[in-house]
């Protein structure tokens, strides 16, 4: 009987364990200090913590496609369903150059390559500044992608409070209609946006993590921006 029970232990164990990849990011906001976050991507779930700061975090579910933002001190948790939006032609707005670096050195075998939105009229801007791994942690960067699309949604909602003066077209393309469509090319290692905010990839690893960090108190009290 004793055995029986530590098999079963041992079966129980290993269910509630998925596989992930733990991801650590430098990122920076314009006239703030530098911090590190924390993604960990498994395949249906995106948990997202500031490390250092037990404020809250962020969890995206792949299958629902919900994003909902945790917060402790008032037991909240915002959700943002995926919403359907009108993408607007960007197209003749804005300039988007891709191409190989072939002086920068490859991550896990993969080839980084430039990816650069700038806009089309004068005087020119940069819009977006992304570095690539082509085709490195594909699965990652596609899950990160749906997140994305899924902000992309919230975001357009709130377009209609921006004064038409700052809707230029770098923030159109980069603050609000960001699809993410670099993540299908590869994994950012490092980015610049057009608000300042900046990102530098300074690790990444396989591991293994319980189930439940990916899980909502039941009695936190949620809400929606509608």
């Amino acid at each position: 009987l004793f055995f029986l029970l530590m098999l079963l232990a041992g079966r129980t164990n290993a269910q509630s364990t998925v596989d992930a990849y733990e991801l650590i990011y430098d990122e920076q906001e314009q006239g703030t200090a530098p911090y590190q976050v924390k993604y960990t991507v498994t395949d249906r779930y995106i948990r997202i913590d500031q490390l250092g700061d037990q404020s809250g975090y962020i969890v995206y579910d792949n299958d629902k496609h919900v994003i909902k933002s945790v917060t402790h001190h008032d037991q909240s948790v915002l959700v943002i369903p995926r919403y359907d939006y009108h993408m607007p032609d960007l197209r003749k707005l804005v300039n988007l150059e891709y191409v190989v670096l072939p002086d920068a050195p490859k991550i896990s075998g993969k080839t980084i390559y430039s990816y650069r939105v700038t806009s089309s009229s004068a005087p020119k801007e940069k819009c977006l500044d992304i570095k690539l791994a082509e085709g490195l942690l594909t699965d990652v960067a596609h899950i990160l992608l749906d997140y994305q699309e899924v902000l992309v949604g919230q975001q357009s909602r709130l377009l209609a409070t921006t004064p038409e003066e700052y809707r230029s077209a770098c923030f159109l393309y980069d603050q609000v209609f960001n699809k993410g469509d670099y993540y299908r090319k590869g994994l950012p290692i490092q980015e610049w946006h057009s608000n300042g905010k900046t990102r530098l990839l300074a690790s990444y690893k396989k591991v293994k993590v319980d189930a439940e960090p990916f899980q909502i108190k039941e009695s936190y009290e949620k809400y929606s921006l509608e």
